[in-house]
């Protein structure tokens, strides 16, 4: 299959009404699927004409198309709007830990964290991955024989949120605060405990997809000034990825900058904010060394949500015990899980998260939605959403 790139896709809400005479493309209703509320067409322009939806049924003439499931705990709810997809596609469902043993000549899609033996699924030739990191995967390659796509923009508002909240508590000093209501002290003078507020404030992300792009929305929000930093610096607009409709940036337009890797040091300069959303790869990896963390100013917070390997934690951790650093909220560590004697879960300046970031509890209703639709496009012969580009490992 050829995937092309200039395709656009926000994700279509979960319930969706259908004409009388358009009906029949439906075996179930499609208050099935999930949420209540109907589309706004401004919401998912280009989409709002179309009959069918991440539900719809494969068309009577096509092959039968074997699907299966390698997740652990995927809910009945998901299972329900697969079935709906109807009889032409059949799902099967195994564990996790059951992939590597995956024997079936029949299978043509995988939706898994990993692969089985290729050669015990001839027929395998579409990898989804219900992650947005590939980075596990880079060993095997796997796009070299097969389709591969990843989550991206499925975890996006969760992480988005989870960045903004981490950025409050810095410029809050909630962690002087709470401290004040834990001695059960009133303070002399509220001047240390001011908020340094977000607005006119610096966010320099690293890493402009969809967390990125969504962080980047909420910060705008605050009147913060975004500065992007992508591997790619001229390729701002992105229509191959999947997204909830009305997030992100799909045109670039929020940053007032978008710079590539090697101007990362001297955008550090003004950074107040230093946000992480960046994918593992043999690229970025340690890409904020030690030399950008000294660039960044003695009151900036690191915010982590990407991986850890991207960043030289021995610096950071320098950095924060010797105060030439104002903080850091890491939901991702090198080594996870974090080990128990790590100075950072003492440090009195560091918010550490065990790789929660991404948790929400409609997950899997988000998730499912990027499967059907992907789905949908694999057996009407479209390009699907989020290829993974084996040259950039993400």
């Amino acid at each position: 299959m050829t995937l092309r790139r200039n395709w656009s896709f926000e994700a279509r809400p979960r319930h969706f009404q259908l004409p009388d005479e358009e009906a029949s493309w439906l075996q179930a209703d499609r208050s099935a699927c999930g949420a209540e509320r109907r589309p706004d067409p401004a919401e998912s322009p280009g989409f709002a004409h179309r009959p069918n939806d991440g539900c719809q049924q494969a068309n009577e003439v096509t092959p039968r198309l074997t699907v299966v499931v390698g997740l652990n705990d995927f809910p009945e709810r998901s299972r329900v709007r697969l079935a709906s997809l109807g009889p032409q596609v059949q799902v099967g469902y195994i564990a996790d830990a059951s992939v590597a043993e995956l024997q079936d000549p029949n299978v043509e899609v995988l939706v898994a964290h990993s692969l089985p033996n290729l050669e015990m699924v001839p027929r395998l030739r579409w990898l989804q991955v219900p992650s947005a990191g590939v980075d596990h995967l880079i060993a095997q390659a796997p796009w070299e024989r097969l389709t591969v796509t990843n989550a991206r923009g499925v975890y996006a508002v969760p992480m988005a949120e989870h960045v903004i909240a981490a950025a409050l508590a810095g410029s809050q000093t909630t962690e002087l605060r709470r401290r004040l209501q834990a001695e059960h002290r009133w303070p002399d003078s509220g001047v240390p405990y001011e908020s340094l507020g977000l607005r006119a404030r610096t966010m320099v992300i690293i890493g402009y997809g969809g967390v990125g792009r969504e962080t980047a929305r909420l910060a705008a929000a605050f009147g913060m000034r975004v500065v992007a930093v992508k591997a790619h610096p001229s390729q701002h607009i992105d229509e191959a990825s999947f997204r909830e409709p009305g997030t992100g940036d799909p045109q670039g337009i929020i940053p007032e900058q978008i710079v590539g890797p090697e101007a990362l040091e001297d955008v550090a300069h003004g950074a107040d904010f230093l946000v992480i959303t960046a994918p593992l790869t043999t690229r970025s990896r340690g890409i904020v060394s030690r030399h950008v963390l000294e660039a960044l100013p003695p009151h900036a917070w690191l915010i982590n949500v990407g991986r850890g390997g991207v960043v030289d934690e021995a610096a950071l951790l320098d950095r924060l015990r010797s105060g030439r650093l104002g903080g850091a909220a890491l939901d991702v560590f090198t080594q996870e899980p974090l080990d128990a004697n790590s100075p950072f879960w003492s440090l009195t300046n560091v918010i550490v998260t065990p790789h929660v970031s991404g948790g929400a509890p409609n997950n899997w209703d988000v998730l499912t939605d990027l499967i059907c639709e992907n789905l949908r496009r694999w057996v009407s012969n479209e390009p699907l959403l989020n290829p993974v580009d084996g040259r950039r490992e993400y």
